[in-house]
């Protein structure tokens, strides 16, 4: 219980789009709410923006408006769209949502999300490569904009604080899982932390003083982690220079696995998916080896996990 406070970063909230039930506005703006609906802050309908707002947050669904779905290279060869009844899918910006060249695999993968949704309902965690591929191509309109930097920054401020209290971070007390978590930890954390260590330390130059990651030992303390500013200042600049895809990967990887570390090693591909979902749920797994799985619970947290870090791992490779 300790561990799992201590270790909830601030949640900040990718901006997962909804299906508008009107042709080539697949994820486009404003949003309808949903009929018989009322607006959050108002008390009658209205068309959404895509301001942040926690209205814009709630899960909206829209009836399947399309047949056929395909992927077509753009006229000017600068990438691929995919299309529902020869009309692009947008992203919530209103761009059409353009998978670089490098990433045909990608753009297939996106078209085959529509093919398989499981109904006629459309709901955005149905669709995370739609909407995380989504949010890559409006970041780099937000990237391209005066107010780029901003942006930028917003998103900086937002994962930082997951350093403080990562995953990898925090130790569980000796006696933890009738004594197994500690030893597993030590094992599995310790080498991808030093890792990380020795990564963000090349990135900051041959002149910077090597990065020292702090850790928790919650068998002597739960007062709280926290990083030094140095080290902030590095893991900052290493952000600064991600593109918009890379941005978009360390984003999803970073919240699903409470971890800036795993953030890092997936938009890196440093680290396997397996790896990745394995040192994440550690605790879970000596858990449930003791006292059992949750059915419908354990089980479908773990392929949520497994698919959103594939789905990170998928936004950040070339193929």
């Amino acid at each position: 219980m300790i561990r799992s406070v201590l270790r909830h970063g601030n949640r900040a909230s990718l901006r997962l789009a909804a299906a508008r039930p009107m042709q080539a506005r697949a994820f486009a703006s404003p949003v309808p709410f949903p009929k018989g609906s009322t607006a959050a802050t108002g008390g009658s309908q209205h068309l959404e923006t895509n301001v942040r707002s926690e209205t814009n947050r709630l899960e909206k669904t829209a009836e399947r408006f399309w047949e056929h779905v395909n992927v077509k290279k753009a006229s000017d060869e600068s990438g691929y769209l995919v299309q529902l009844d020869q009309s692009p899918i947008k992203t919530p910006s209103g761009l059409p949502l353009l998978v670089p060249t490098p990433k045909p695999a990608l753009a297939h993968l996106v078209a085959h999300e529509w093919r398989v949704l499981p109904s006629l309902k459309i709901k955005p965690h149905s669709l995370l490569l739609t909407s995380t591929a989504a949010r890559a191509v409006d970041l780099s309109k937000d990237f391209a904009a005066p107010k780029g930097e901003i942006v930028r920054e917003e998103i900086i401020e937002a994962l930082l604080p997951y350093l403080d209290t990562d995953t990898l971070l925090i130790f569980s007390p000796v006696k933890d899982c009738e004594g197994t978590l500690r030893p597993a930890q030590e094992e599995i954390y310790r080498p991808i932390i030093k890792e990380a260590e020795e990564f963000w330390t090349r990135t900051a130059g041959a002149d910077a003083e090597p990065v020292q990651l702090t850790w928790l030992d919650t068998e002597n303390c739960i007062s709280g982690n926290s990083q030094t500013a140095a080290t902030k200042e590095i893991v900052a600049n290493w952000i600064r220079s991600l593109d918009s895809w890379q941005l978009a990967a360390l984003e999803r990887a970073t919240m699903t696995a409470k971890s800036l570390i795993i953030g890092m090693n997936i938009a890196t591909l440093q680290m396997s998916v397996e790896q990745a979902s394995k040192a994440t749920r550690l605790e879970t797994i000596h858990q449930t080896d003791i006292w059992g799985e949750v059915e419908d619970t354990h089980d479908v947290d773990f392929h949520d996990m497994e698919r959103s870090l594939s789905c990170a791992y998928i936004i950040a490779s070339d193929c």
